[in-house]
């Protein structure tokens, strides 16, 4: 009992590994309040957050920041290098933070396409004082963070705020995701190969080495197997040993 146990933890575990693989973090903040009903998850594929952002972006904000972050994980944000970050969404007034996004996001086709949705200005690359002064009316900023340290994002991301806060006050929405997954290494193992040794120069050949007949499916499918097919088989073998009495029972004084 504890064996099978055990095996469907670790079932469960490689699943949940394997689900989380290629994913982003999404987090969208607020100094006003805003409603995140259809978003309240932890898991979500990106088709779905699409349709959830249009809710949550009704138009009701006077800009809408929408910040690129390459490579950024769900990981990251649990370091205690983002505390920058960290702040500036518990100290919003409304926050909602979706720790997997199943798939990268495209960020910059998103601020196109609510700019669009609210009639707003499109402010693309480039965020500065100069470059917000000159808008009018409402506005959507798509900013894609630069490679390097995580002080450094933090520190472009205050600036920018500091900025839309001065032009807008507090009526702004921050969208904070990637639209770049950082993939995990992988690890190929090779037959080992003695000092003295050649190294081969000929391509392996046969038909192991063109198709895959094991893969990380088929092995769960295995063990699963292994689990349920014995419990299913001894439950029926012991409905089908159940018998009917063939006599009635004598009356007792």
């Amino acid at each position: 009992m504890r064996a099978t146990v055990l095996l469907s933890l670790l079932l469960a575990s490689l699943y949940e590994v394997s689900a989380v693989e290629n994913t982003s973090p999404f987090l969208a903040w607020s100094p006003q309040e805003f409603s995140s009903r259809s978003l309240d998850t932890q898991v979500i594929s990106v088709q779905d957050l699409h349709e959830g952002l249009n809710d949550l972006a009704d138009c009701s904000h006077r800009a809408i920041l929408i910040i690129d972050e390459p490579e950024l994980r769900a990981t990251d944000l649990g370091r205690g290098g983002r505390n920058k970050l960290k702040n500036q969404v518990q100290g919003a007034e409304s926050s909602l933070q979706i720790p997997f996004v199943n798939g990268a996001v495209d960020l910059e086709t998103l601020a196109e396409r609510l700019s669009q949705k609210c009639n707003a200005v499109l402010v693309n690359g480039n965020v500065d004082s100069d470059a917000l002064s000159s808008v009018e009316g409402p506005s959507v900023i798509y900013k894609k963070l630069a490679t390097g340290s995580v002080d450094e994002k933090d520190e472009a991301v205050e600036e920018i705020i500091a900025q839309i806060h001065k032009k807008y006050q507090d009526d702004y929405l921050v969208l904070y995701s990637s639209s770049q997954i950082k993939e995990l290494p992988t690890h190929h193992f090779s037959p080992r190969q003695l000092p003295d040794e050649p190294t081969p120069t000929t391509k392996p050949s046969g038909l192991f080495h063109h198709y895959t007949f094991f893969s990380q499916g088929i092995f769960m499918g295995l063990l699963i197997s292994v689990i349920v097919v014995p419990i299913a088989m001894m439950g029926i073998f012991w409905n089908l040993s159940v018998q009917q009495p063939q006599r009635f029972e004598k009356k007792q004084n």
